[in-house]
């Protein structure tokens, strides 16, 4: 895997923050905000990838509401009633 070198600037909280945490995972810097900065890409695809579902999703919903309530219309309408006929017994 090929690497780039990034110039962050981060406020000196964060940089201790990332230090306890890499100290306590034993990793490095680099590593800890790699790892954090991969996590939130996945997070972030994730997000796209469930609105993106929700949009179809209501999309389906919406168009069997328009086919359920175009089969109730069709139901709804009078139609020819029929019976069965007997046919009588010959002797």
């Amino acid at each position: 895997m090929s690497v780039t070198k990034l110039g962050i600037s981060f406020p000196n909280e964060l940089v201790e923050e990332i230090d306890k945490m890499s100290k306590g995972l034993k990793k490095s810097r680099s590593e800890v905000v790699r790892d954090a900065i991969t996590k939130m890409i996945n997070d972030y695809k994730r997000q796209q990838a469930i609105e993106k579902a929700e949009k179809i999703y209501k999309e389906i919903a919406e168009d069997d509401k328009r086919l359920s309530e175009d089969f109730l219309s069709i139901c709804a309408e009078p139609v020819a009633k029929y019976k069965a006929v007997r046919k009588a017994k010959r002797k």
